[in-house]
């Protein structure tokens, strides 16, 4: 038997067809496979969704009587500032060890010394002068006295043969020579000079060995039993203290002021009384300034701290007290006039109010408000009327 012979173009197509097919073989395994699979996945579970309502601080509405309080900053000054000024000319031989810038005087007590020596020597010349005078005129009576005995029968004397004018020049001359003892002991006690109050001392413009004329400015000094500041308040300020323009404070109802600053890190206080208010605006600033007085503020036993002449405090000042007010927390005041309240349905609400006053604390307001309102005192991001939020007791950070 014979067998027929393969020929090479046969075994060339079936090579072809298995490359095409055994691909396509393949991938429709596959696909069937993965369609299995997804076709009998277990099913997962289900979560019921929870909504995430925004969780806000709230603090009530509260309605009470506020004392308003008017805050304001000014620099302390002295009451009484002079300059120490020479009567006379001479040159300044001596200095109290008190004498130098922050030197603590008394009043009347010695802080310069002039040479004295020509002004001691104006003195003899001038006692001198009034030992002649009383001795004219102890001559002026004598004379005088026999004058009218001579003439005592004499009908309608003159004045002058009784010697009258001879003793009224006398007596002139006397007061004369006495004037000028007087004045050259003045002039001696001005060659000590001195301030009538006790003090300070704030600048030295003069020292020793200076020569100084009548007039020159040797220092200038201030007192320490009082100090004031000039507070600037605005009409609304004006307006919380409920006090009139030129309001004259007297010694039983001047309200009291606390006064405070950061001196060397530490917090400081110290106490004065307004004094009064200005009765006029300043044109540049439109604002009217008040006086505040402090008694005895370098007293180390009233204040450890001084309160010193040129430094720049806070002060705080009582106001007018509001009955019946309806207060909120501060950090409740929304911009724009507005507060954020949540209702018993937990929704919250856009509730336009009148500010009446604010501190960093808590704001007085006018509105539809009610007590125990609950307001809202922390940030919300996108506010709109009506939507549902979550709320917390307690201070919002």
């Amino acid at each position: 038997m014979q067998y027929a012979e393969k020929s090479p173009h046969n075994n060339f197509k079936m090579k072809l067809i298995i490359k095409i097919l055994l691909p396509l073989l393949v991938l429709a395994a596959g696909a069937g496979i993965a369609y299995w699979l997804e076709k009998n996945k277990p099913e997962p579970e289900k979560k019921k969704e929870v909504s995430q309502l925004p969780s806000l601080f709230v603090a009530p509405v509260e309605r009470k009587t506020v004392q308003l309080q008017v805050s304001s900053q000014g620099e302390v000054q002295a009451v009484v500032e002079v300059d120490l000024v020479s009567q006379l000319s001479g040159q300044i031989i001596r200095a109290a060890d008190e004498f130098v810038e922050g030197g603590q005087f008394k009043a009347g007590q010695t802080l310069l010394w002039i040479d004295d020596a020509d002004y001691q020597l104006s003195m003899k010349r001038a006692q001198a002068r009034l030992a002649e005078a009383d001795v004219r005129l102890e001559q002026a009576l004598a004379d005088a006295k026999v004058a009218r005995q001579q003439l005592a029968d004499t009908r309608n004397p003159t004045a002058l043969a009784l010697k009258k004018p001879q003793l009224a020049e006398a007596r002139a001359n006397r007061q004369a020579a006495e004037a000028d003892v007087a004045q050259a002991r003045l002039n001696l006690q001005r060659t000590r000079i001195s301030l009538p109050f006790d003090g300070r001392m704030k600048s030295i413009s003069r020292n020793l060995g200076s020569y100084v004329t009548v007039g020159t400015v040797l220092a200038r000094g201030y007192a320490t039993d009082q100090v004031k500041l000039r507070l600037p308040l605005s009409d609304l300020q004006l307006q919380y203290l409920g006090l009139p323009l030129g309001y004259q404070a007297s010694q039983e109802d001047a309200r009291e002021v606390l006064l405070h600053a950061k001196i060397a890190g530490e917090p400081r206080q110290w106490r004065g009384r307004l004094s009064q208010i200005d009765a006029a605006y300043d044109a540049r600033s439109r604002v009217v300034y008040a006086t505040v007085l402090v008694e005895a503020p370098y007293d180390s036993s009233r204040y450890p701290m001084p309160l010193a002449v040129g430094l720049f405090i806070g002060a705080d000042i009582d106001g007018r007290k509001l009955e019946d007010a309806l207060v909120i927390d501060r950090a409740a005041l929304q911009p724009g006039g507005k507060v954020f309240r949540v209702n018993q349905k937990n929704r919250l609400e856009i509730v336009p109010v009148r500010v009446v006053y604010k501190s960093p604390q808590f704001a007085v307001v006018d509105g539809e408000l009610a007590v125990e309102d609950a307001l809202v005192i922390s940030a919300i991001r996108n506010p709109v009327s009506g939507m549902e939020v979550k709320t917390l007791q307690g201070q919002s950070e």
